[in-house]
């Protein structure tokens, strides 16, 4: 597995990763309508094109097949953090964290922190992040659960 920066041309094939994740792995935690919420159908691929160039994230790669993704920002939050539904449990989450801690090292960052679906806060806890309070946020007229989680990290 390798974990390189998002290349331009990769749009499509980082937004089906998402979206079939959404669908099919965080589907266990949410309903069906959270779910299209969160990854609709359709997508506005301009936008969604021009996020990418913005966050420029890591992406994981397996023979040429994106496995997964995350975004780091310049403040240490990490967002759009998703492993491909067929390689959960496969190391792609950690190889992504160990990308992003150490991007974030060598940026001075000295915290981490993200909003984890219901889904991954085990994975974020598993990796060190503390749990700061379950909270609710709204997207596209859904409301859902999510925890803000954190964690510290040597620069």
């Amino acid at each position: 597995m390798k974990v390189r920066r998002y290349k331009t041309g990769e749009e499509e094939a980082l937004w089906s990763l998402l979206y079939e994740t959404a669908h099919s792995v965080n589907s266990k935690d949410y309903s069906p309508a959270q779910i299209d919420a969160w990854a609709p159908c359709e997508k506005d691929s301009f936008q969604w094109a021009n996020r990418l160039k913005g966050t420029n994230p890591f992406v994981a790669e397996e023979n040429g097949e994106l496995i997964g993704f995350a975004e780091l920002e310049n403040n240490g939050h990490i967002d759009c953090f998703y492993a491909a539904h067929n390689w959960q449990g496969k190391g792609v989450g950690s190889a992504l964290l160990r990308a992003i801690e150490a991007e974030a090292s060598s940026q001075g960052i000295s915290s981490l922190f993200a909003e984890a679906s219901i889904t991954a806060k085990g994975f974020f806890q598993n990796h060190g992040f503390s749990i700061e309070g379950e909270q609710t946020v709204s997207l596209r007229g859904e409301r859902f659960t999510n925890y803000a989680v954190s964690k510290r990290i040597s620069s």
